[in-house]
């Protein structure tokens, strides 16, 4: 079995060769969602906001199997530390199955709710028919949505970050081809002319659900062949319960830390409606799309270091794992500095993409520095939540996460938002988010150590 051995040679070096394939795949998924998003929307604005009212739902079921991949990828980057190959077998192949049966009831009850649940979220009576044409297709398929999350978690437990890299890639070239061809009836490419399959959205739909099966079969099969990770040889049945609970007992805790996100965005909106109005909003919706690119950076380097501290924990390598927490802070650091500096010579130039009117680029400056300069924050404790989901210690993690965003995140805008409005509201926020960040890196200095 060929596998990357992140116990020797230099962290920083492991971090940035491990980081540098996942800021590529997630520039992948960046593109495979705006290609569905910029060919739906030339069906109209009903074909639009029916996509949009599918957001909440995608998501959800996204940190499921996200939730899976993590607990599977925890406990196999523990597993190759250790160097226990029928531990990493099982857990490999145990997680997918966990994944293929959580599609049973997912596609079940998904099927059986789309018009009752996307009217609950508001859906008018003319959208819901677009709605179920494009749900319809997605639940029959959401095995291809939901199993390759968890076999590209099992290769990046192992170092390897380039195959899932791949992974994602084909998915998006695949999803960019045939988006247009099964959406339209017709298509004009430079002196081509090609006749589409007319499906409108639930083309989309099948272009995506198309576009992730064949992902899904080629992560399979690197997992299957290159690494020899898929095993249906259970010594018992308990075995494969018990690598269903163990993946469960992570996995449940960091699919919810992955949704308590939108939690915060959701009150960031409400509250720039009420101190801002239109121009707040507008800049909080612009400022956090091209934040989320630097967010790429940060998401990269967190599933980065779930294997290079986990497997060094499972190797008993405690001083590699605290080189490697050490190294977090430093990184948050130099990454919140440097972001900083750019988003306050750069920061109009950057609104001014998004918006002519010099009052929503004001806004969006304003709001990328404070936030940059709360991203220390913010990066530190994500980077040490993922150091601890990989070494087994979600539910701290949680605690972490949940605790800071209702006692200190949610407060913190509420409170800045009285006492100074939108800049206050923000800088709440950013405070908050450097003092979760403190204490994230207080809790983590007993916490990875025993």
């Amino acid at each position: 079995m060929n596998k990357t051995d992140l116990l020797t040679g230099d962290i920083k070096k492991h971090i940035i060769r491990l980081a540098l394939p996942n800021i590529g795949g997630m520039f992948a998924i960046i593109v495979f969602n705006l290609t569905d998003t910029f060919f739906v929307s030339k069906l109209g604005v009903n074909s639009l906001a029916a996509m949009g009212f599918t957001f909440p739902v995608v998501m959800v079921i996204g940190a499921i199997s996200t939730g899976i991949g993590m607990g599977a990828s925890s406990i196999l980057a523990r597993a190759f530390g250790k160097k226990d190959n029928h531990l990493m077998s099982r857990i490999a192949t145990d997680g997918i199955l966990l994944s293929m049966l959580s599609v049973v009831i997912i596609s079940s009850v998904g099927l059986a709710t789309i018009t009752p649940l996307f009217t609950l979220l508001g859906a008018k009576s003319e959208v819901v028919p677009l709605i179920s044409d494009y749900m319809t297709v997605w639940y029959s398929g959401v095995v291809f949505f939901v199993m390759p999350p968890v076999s590209d978690s099992s290769m990046r437990a192992i170092g390897d970050m380039k195959r899932p890299f791949m992974v994602m890639l084909v998915c998006a070239l695949l999803n960019l081809v045939l988006d247009p061809i099964f959406i339209f009836d017709e298509i004009d490419l430079w002196i081509f002319h090609i006749n589409g399959l007319d499906m409108g959205i639930k083309g989309a739909a099948l272009a995506t659900l198309i576009s992730r099966a064949c992902g899904a079969v080629l992560s399979l099969s690197f997992l299957a062949f290159k690494y020899k990770l898929i095993n249906f040889k259970y010594n018992s049945v308990s075995e494969l319960l018990k690598s269903w609970h163990d993946i469960i007992a992570i996995g449940i805790p960091g699919a919810i830390v992955r949704l308590l996100p939108q939690l915060v965005r959701a009150v960031i909106t409400k509250l720039s409606a009420i101190v801002g109005g239109t121009v707040a909003v507008a800049s909080i919706a612009a400022g956090s799309r091209i934040e989320s690119f630097s967010a790429i950076v940060s998401m990269a380097v967190g599933v980065s270091l779930i294997p290079i501290m986990g497997q060094n924990f499972g190797a008993g390598n405690m001083d590699r794992v605290e080189t490697s927490r050490k190294m977090i802070l430093n990184i948050s650091l130099i990454f919140g500095v440097i972001q900083t500096v750019i988003v306050i010579f750069w920061g109009d130039f950057f609104g001014s993409i998004f918006s002519k009117d010099p009052l929503v680029i004001e806004y969006i400056h304003k709001y990328l520095i404070i936030m940059m300069i709360g991203s220390v924050g913010l990066n530190l404790y994500n980077w040490i939540s993922e150091g601890l989901v990989a070494i087994g210690k979600a539910n701290l993690s949680l605690m972490l996460n949940a605790a800071g965003t209702l006692l200190l995140l949610i407060p913190g805008l509420f409170i800045g938002s009285k006492i100074a409005g939108f800049n206050g509201m923000i800088a709440g926020l950013a405070a908050g988010q450097i003092i979760l960040g403190i204490i994230a890196e207080i809790i983590s200095k007993k916490k990875f150590t025993n």
